[in-house]
């Protein structure tokens, strides 16, 4: 069965999505800080088609180049409100901010809404 394609969509991100794709950044890896100036020309260009929270970003206009390796600049955990251990990240492809990602741990909840940033811990080291 094939994946199903993201849903188009062009919009500005919502006031929680610039929040913390921010604070991912500010928070992230070593080179999660230089893509900061690029969110402020972030539009949301698709989203997930399984009803989860996760966005794909265009910056200016443009969105990643087809092919372009995805690299995790930030990820962290968190504990929904039912117990579940939920996962954010984002990330680039090549050298532009390319999405915003969440998931559950068990893989079997749709994560349909962002967590507040207070309520978020490291990754833990595998």
């Amino acid at each position: 069965m094939a994946t199903p394609a993201p849903i188009p969509e062009d919009r500005p991100l919502t006031l929680q999505e610039q929040t913390l794709v921010r604070w991912l950044l500010e928070h992230g890896n070593a080179d999660a800080i230089s893509f900061l100036p690029q969110l402020a020309q972030a539009r949301v260009a698709a989203r997930c088609p399984c009803g989860c929270a996760s966005v794909d970003f265009a910056i200016g206009g443009a969105v990643p180049p087809a092919g372009a390796g995805m690299h995790v600049l930030s990820d962290y955990v968190w504990e929904a409100d039912d117990g579940a251990d939920c996962g954010v990240f984002v990330f680039s492809c090549g050298t532009q901010l390319a999405g915003l990602e969440v998931w559950s741990a068990d893989g079997m909840g749709t994560v349909s809404s962002l967590p507040a940033v207070e309520r978020l811990r490291p990754m833990p080291s595998a």
